[in-house]
């Protein structure tokens, strides 16, 4: 039997490290790229700032932000779980947004969102996509948040 390695996660870092990784190959699969080309800037930034490529002068003027709560985010942590119950309801959100944006566009630029102040918990990113996850936990409420953020802009 193939050990579980995700049962017991470390710490904070680690799993939202862990998301960030395993998400990078979902939204591959559901972000249908073929007639536009895209271009991600790994150098952080913030919304409406801008992208210059050959010309072409794209602004970063759009933010999909999706949040999820959970009363027990161990439970979903095993490996059988993550992709079903994290994964794919966090992704999806900003995979639609993408695709929403990018009808009948000719690119898609993604960047690496820069800290904020109002930022919270631990922070890892999708690699290749722009996509900044947070987790953190809300006393008040007793619940670990995951949020989902892409900035992106298209031309």
């Amino acid at each position: 039997m193939r050990p579980n390695c995700y049962t017991q996660p470390v710490n904070e870092q680690e799993t939202v490290d862990r998301i960030a990784v395993l998400a990078g190959p979902r939204v591959t699969a559901l972000l249908r790229l073929r007639s536009v080309r895209h271009i991600y800037d790994p150098t952080p930034g913030a919304l409406n700032s801008t992208f210059v490529e050959n010309d072409a002068k794209v602004s970063l003027d759009k933010m999909k932000t999706a949040s999820q709560p959970y009363k027990d985010i161990e439970r979903f942590l095993v490996e059988e779980k993550v992709g079903q119950y994290i994964v794919g309801p966090g992704v999806l959100p900003v995979v639609t947004a993408l695709s929403q944006a990018i009808m009948r566009k000719t690119l898609l630029v993604t960047r690496r969102l820069s800290a904020s102040r109002s930022d919270r918990g631990v922070v890892a990113h999708v690699e290749g996509f722009g996509i900044r996850i947070m987790m953190h936990f809300d006393e008040t409420a007793g619940e670990t948040i995951l949020v989902w953020q892409c900035l992106f802009g298209v031309l």
